[in-house]
């Protein structure tokens, strides 16, 4: 077993530790096709309204346009006719 710095570990630990052997098992770091599609479908998102401030104006302009836009149409249609 190789050691990158011998230096700093003393001669009875070193002993110690060469004791023992560690069998790792081979550990594929390549992930199936059905885990990469689990983990893209719980992968968390952002939420695309957080970068934008929404007041209390906004969401009352939201909840207004579709009425002033019928308002609006059907106006036009009873002059047109």
């Amino acid at each position: 077993m190789k050691r990158k710095n011998n230096k700093t570990i003393p001669k009875e630990l070193h002993d110690f530790l060469d004791q023992y052997t560690v069998d790792i098992p081979p550990i594929s770091l390549r992930k199936n096709k059905l885990d990469q599609v689990g983990d893209f479908l719980t992968e968390p998102v952002t939420n695309p309204l957080d970068r934008k401030s929404i007041s209390p104006s906004l969401l009352l302009k939201i909840q207004l346009a579709p009425i002033g836009i019928v308002l609006a149409l059907s106006t036009g249609a009873m002059l047109l006719m």
